[in-house]
């Protein structure tokens, strides 16, 4: 009898270790799973060069890599889905646009330098990014998750008009309007970048800005850039007011003492983050106050993000910034 019950036992803690056995099994494949999803390399089966702008270096790359370093670097992982979508979907149009023109030069296609071409961080250095803004771990792992699907999910599709790759621009912020392209650069007229309504959340830190610059300052640099204001002095300044206006209401000219200068250049001269602005003339200074980041032209990335938000999805986000446009596969 005894040596019943020691066996009955004795065959409870085998089966007993057995289950714990294939329930620690069971765990160490999930987290392989989660670990998979996590590192998984998708690749899209095409090379491009990128230019490294401070070291000169030319890498080759997959396509799909370069993409999961451009989203999230132009765009807040943080955002929507749908919001990251389009942007991987302009990400992509823009760099076969470029390349169609050329690319880079140089032995390269495309370069990281964001004024020049498109914004491009290594998965690495966007891992030390995130985790310098207090990102957690998980949440890093799930920013890069949403990448991966934002560039898988939309895998080889271009927007085209009349079956022609777009120039596909994008910027951050407009609220109420993006701009129409033939309003700067140069007046080139693209009939799907037009001025469309715009609406975005009004939380974004960046709505507002303002920019305050001494008279003299000011004048400075209007002489760097100018010579035709060597004869203006500060009291000229005072009289500096908008003398044009864009079809979306940004700023196209100022006047500063009868001599007409361009917003688009002075956003870049003085800073300013558009030129959808104000102007205020107070004790020897000017000041600007602005509404939106960016040009203006194309895509706005909060605008794309409210629009997620509002549910749409990434199709119709695209269709209402460019105008007349279609989503194509490659083949």
């Amino acid at each position: 009898m005894c040596f019943l019950i020691i066996i009955t036992i004795a065959l409870f803690i085998i089966n007993l270790l057995s289950e714990i056995g294939n329930n620690k099994k069971e765990e160490e494949k999930v987290l392989e799973q989660k670990e998979e999803k996590h590192t998984i390399e998708y690749k899209a089966n095409e090379t491009i060069r990128i230019k490294f702008s401070k070291t000169g270096e030319i890498v080759a790359m997959d396509m799909n890599d370069y993409l999961r370093g451009v989203v999230p670097s132009e765009m807040s992982p943080s955002y929507e889905i749908e919001a990251l979508k389009a942007q991987a979907l302009v990400a992509r149009t823009y760099t076969y646009k470029k390349i169609s023109g050329g690319g880079e030069g140089q032995g390269a296609d495309m370069c990281d330098n964001f004024a020049h071409c498109q914004a491009f961080y290594t998965k690495e250095k966007l891992f030390e990014i995130w985790s310098r803004k207090g990102y957690d771990e998980k949440t890093i792992f799930e920013f890069w998750d949403k990448v991966n699907e934002a560039i898988v999910s939309t895998q080889n599709e271009i927007i085209t008009y009349n079956g022609e790759c777009i120039k596909a621009f994008f910027h951050a912020s407009s609220p109420q309007k993006t701009e129409d392209i033939s309003q700067i650069w140069g007046g080139e007229t693209l009939p799907y970048l037009k001025s469309v309504e715009n609406i975005e959340d009004e939380g974004y830190v960046n709505r507002t800005s303002k920019v305050e610059i001494s008279f003299e300052d000011f004048l400075n640099k209007l002489k760097e850039n100018n010579k035709e204001f060597n004869e203006v002095t500060n009291e000229n300044i005072k009289d500096t007011k908008i003398s044009d206006y864009t079809i979306s209401g940004r700023v196209k000219n100022i006047e500063v003492s009868g001599i007409k200068v361009n917003a688009e250049k002075l956003r870049t001269m003085y800073g300013l983050k558009s030129t959808n602005f104000t102007i205020e003339i107070i004790d020897n200074k000017i000041i600007f106050n602005v509404i939106g980041y960016g040009h203006g032209v194309g895509l706005s990335q909060v605008g794309a993000n409210y629009y997620a938000k509002s549910g749409m999805k990434y199709d119709e986000i695209i269709k209402h910034y460019y105008t007349g446009v279609e989503i194509k596969k490659l083949n």
